[in-house]
């Protein structure tokens, strides 16, 4: 059975005991029965009265915790908006409702004389706006978003999630440097437009890329607009369009054919790298795959026994860049060796894809493998598209091998693995 749900007169009914933390809150009732105005013959398994209880304990928990006293300021808001919706109304604080047509709020007050409603503390002061909004510090700012990023950290990696809460928490410590650890709701465009410039200032003296200045602006904006909606405290958007011109995304520069045959596979070039870091660069060429992709393939994802060899990039204890890039890539040339050398993944580098990048990167600079500044790691996948393209590979295959949205709907499961390994043969390198 499913949770607080019983069968009475033909219905699902929300029954609940009172807990004995709120014991006498709101009546002498010990238990707390509702209809979900479900038919038991239209519902067997109670599957759609579920939700509707699930619905009804939210309110009916909600309302309890307004009864007691001593509940946190941010949680009585979060309830009083819950018990003002579960009542067919907005919460509207005293001063929004001032601003509001006399007619809506003679409706807020009927709506009091249902019932036992208005003899409801916690009705009335919902209804009528008795709860003033919660002021969220600058410093609890990223305790808040984190409250509403549970389902994608849940699908994070150890790794994934400690640099998913450096790179926010270091945003805000260095808004509250410049600005001050003030209220979400007293920041104002001032703010926003000084901590632009922070940023573009630095671009122009230290040499930071606009985007990476940008990331930041979007961090805060982003945690701003969730903590927002979560808490309902009706901010305006003071960070929008305050982004710096001049940066773009995917910026790094393809390498061309000729600069990996006779630079990067030159003799001796990858010498002093690890077999794996190496090998990576192998299947990295050969694939288009992310280096954070590729080592983190599981054993069951790596599929050398089959007719066509591949790899299956998927979600797996990890969270994927975007939900696009799950994908099966045939392993062709130096893919297909380097795989067979690591048939059960790279385990020195496996969630650990910033070590990855920083002894590739560390090796190419020292051995001047890369033609310039806009040159890295993710070149080897910006090449793979560009070598794709010259083979007049399909548009919606380079994507799909790609891991990139097509904007088009899918039908079928897309091209299959011999299709796929015809043109990754076409353009499969050779050293020398």
């Amino acid at each position: 059975m499913p949770d607080y749900l019983t069968k009475r007169n033909g219905y699902w009914q929300y029954h609940r005991r009172v807990p004995k933390a709120f014991a006498g809150l709101g009546g002498k009732s010990k238990f707390i029965v509702i209809t979900t105005k479900i038919p038991v013959a239209e519902d067997r398994s109670g599957s759609k009265a579920a939700r509707v209880a699930a619905r009804l304990n939210e309110q009916q928990e909600a309302h309890w915790r307004s009864l007691a006293s001593g509940t946190p300021g941010k949680q009585r808001w979060r309830d009083a908006v819950t018990i003002a919706r579960s009542m067919g109304v907005d919460y509207l604080t005293p001063d929004e409702a001032a601003r509001r047509d006399i007619g809506e709020l003679l409706t807020r007050i009927e709506t009091l004389n249902v019932g036992d409603r208005k003899t409801d503390v916690a009705v009335v002061d919902a209804v009528l706006g008795a709860v003033e909004k919660p002021k969220v510090m600058l410093s609890d700012l990223f305790t808040e978003y984190e409250k509403t990023q549970q389902t994608p950290l849940s699908k994070m990696s150890p790794d994934q999630r400690r640099k998913w809460t450096s790179a926010k928490k270091r945003a805000v410590e260095i808004l509250i440097e410049q600005r001050g650890n003030k209220a979400l709701q007293d920041l104002t465009r001032a703010d926003a437009v000084a901590y632009a410039d922070y940023w573009e200032g630095r671009t122009i003296a230290e040499g930071i890329s606009p985007n990476s200045a940008n990331k930041n602006i979007s961090h805060i904006g982003g945690m701003i607009k969730a903590v927002n909606k979560r808490l309902a405290l009706g901010l305006d958007s003071v960070f929008s369009g305050t982004r710096i011109d001049g940066g773009r995304d995917g910026s790094r520069a393809p390498f061309t054919v000729d600069h990996i045959r006779k630079v990067i596979l030159a003799p001796d070039a990858l010498d002093g790298l690890n077999d794996e870091a190496r090998d990576v660069i192998y299947v990295a060429m050969e694939t288009g795959c992310r280096p954070s992709e590729i080592v983190n393939l599981s054993k069951g994802r790596i599929k050398l026994g089959t007719e066509i060899p591949y790899i299956r990039v998927e979600a797996e204890g990890r969270l994927l860049k975007t939900e696009h890039s799950e994908r099966d890539i045939p392993l062709v040339g130096m893919a297909l060796e380097a795989m067979k050398r690591h048939p059960a993944g790279f385990p020195r580098y496996h969630d650990r894809g910033s070590t990855l990048s920083a002894t590739l990167m560390k090796h190419m600079k020292a051995r001047k493998l890369l033609p310039t500044d806009r040159h890295s790691v993710y070149s080897f996948r910006h090449a793979f598209k560009d070598r794709l393209k010259a083979a007049e590979c399909p548009e919606e295959m380079v994507d799909e091998l790609m891991g990139h949205a097509t904007g088009k709907p899918k039908y079928g499961d897309g091209y299959g693995l011999q299709l796929k390994a015809k043109y990754l043969q076409a353009i499969a390198l050779t050293v020398g």
